[in-house]
């Protein structure tokens, strides 16, 4: 019982803090996933991160997604976090911050950015939502063979690297520029912004 409790009152807190952010700001997202059986089965690119983390040294992230947009829930009295990301099995999606955090195992750090063009930002979304999810082109950003593979399929940091140079982002520091050689460590790394731990489970 007192686990729940500590459970539920962990979510209260992170939904304040999903209410103060800045609701005209641009936020990322990093999750560091804990090495699991239910990790694994949901995200089978992991060893293959983490692996990468650690021949390179940087910071062990497995996944990235960003923050354009908020929606205020009338009936709950909270804002809403929509991430717009890459999953696996549906491509290019939206998601909310609180549901994928539900069930997470794992490290989430968030990184507040500048002020969003929302106009760009949703024709962006409207643009890849949808798009198919390339396990080869993840796999190649970490090794940089990805000019060998098909670039109309996108993955997690690529996704975000298109987004942030859409919103005028210059990205030369984070391998050149090209978000198809980025991998989620080398965007976090870029140090674009303000970063904090958001959640420890």
């Amino acid at each position: 019982m007192k686990k729940n409790l500590d459970i539920l009152k962990k979510f209260k807190n992170l939904q304040e803090k999903i209410n103060n952010l800045d609701k005209n700001k641009i936020y990322l997202i990093y999750f560091d996933y804990s090495i699991c059986f239910k990790n694994l089965y949901h995200s089978p690119l992991m060893l293959s991160t983490k692996f990468l983390s650690f021949i390179t040294g940087k910071k062990d992230i497995d996944h990235v997604c960003h923050i354009s947009r908020f929606v205020f829930d009338n009936e709950a009295g909270n804002f809403e976090a929509k991430v717009f990301e890459a999953g696996i099995e549906r491509g290019m999606e939206e998601n909310t911050l609180m549901d994928k955090l539900e069930h997470f195992k794992g490290k989430v750090y968030i990184e507040e950015l500048t002020e969003v063009d929302k106009v760009k930002a949703k024709a962006f979304e409207s643009k890849y939502l949808g798009v198919e999810y390339s396990k080869t082109n993840a796999l190649f950003s970490g090794i940089n063979l990805n000019k060998f593979s098909k670039r109309k399929e996108l993955f997690c940091s690529a996704l975000v690297g298109l987004f942030l140079q859409d919103q005028g982002y210059l990205l030369d520091n984070i391998q050149d520029g090209n978000p198809y050689e980025m991998t989620p460590s080398d965007i976090f790394e870029g140090n674009l912004g303000s970063k904090q731990l958001l959640l420890k489970q």
